[in-house]
């Protein structure tokens, strides 16, 4: 999962919410305003799926709302709670419709999980106190973050990861690699 961190909210976007007060996500005036907070948001997440970490074109995916917009009205057109989300099928944000998340995609997050190198399943991490791994443990059945497709993606870049030499070939392929949150716990 990505440590998102948010950069200045869209001038689009905030002209909108101001213009529109009472507005929703689907109004047709929105919807030339999407695409440039989609884009944004690629930018900020250095082209990967918020959630499973999978590479997204700019204009592939859509903008997945961390906190659901049908349980939370007034969080729909707020930025830092807006994300690029791949469509995979059966994971990520469509998966995850308006369950809540326990574990969000904010600094820090990362030490809930641990990537299993064996399988490219990811698990709470170890040593984590009861209550955390079992926020984990929902997080990743929200996500469906153990897809098997997914899983069988990131234990290629596992074996490559392990085939590469030297701390500086590492950390210069992870600077790029889709995956590259949870591969740097390896």
């Amino acid at each position: 999962m990505i440590e998102l961190q948010h950069g200045s909210e869209p001038p689009a976007l905030k002209q909108y919410h101001v213009q529109h007060p009472h507005g929703t996500w689907d109004d047709e005036d929105f919807q030339a305003v999407k695409p440039i907070v989609r884009r944004q948001l690629n930018q900020e997440q250095e082209g990967l799926c918020v959630y499973c970490e999978a590479l997204l074109a700019e204009d592939a995916g859509h903008v997945e709302h961390i906190k659901s917009k049908g349980l939370n009205r007034h969080l729909t057109f707020q930025y830092d709670n807006l994300a690029q989300s791949c469509n995979g099928p059966g994971h990520c944000g469509h998966h995850k419709k308006r369950q809540v998340l326990p574990v969000e995609p904010r600094v820090g997050c990362n030490r809930f999980f641990a990537l299993m190198a064996q399988d490219g399943k990811l698990i709470p991490a170890p040593g984590l106190p009861q209550h955390e791994a079992q926020q984990a443990e929902e997080t990743l059945r929200v996500l469906s973050l153990n897809a098997p497709a997914l899983a069988r993606q990131r234990k290629g870049f596992v074996d490559t990861v392990r085939y590469l030499s030297g701390k500086n070939e590492v950390d210069d392929f992870l600077a790029t690699a889709p995956f590259r949150w949870s591969l740097r716990g390896l």
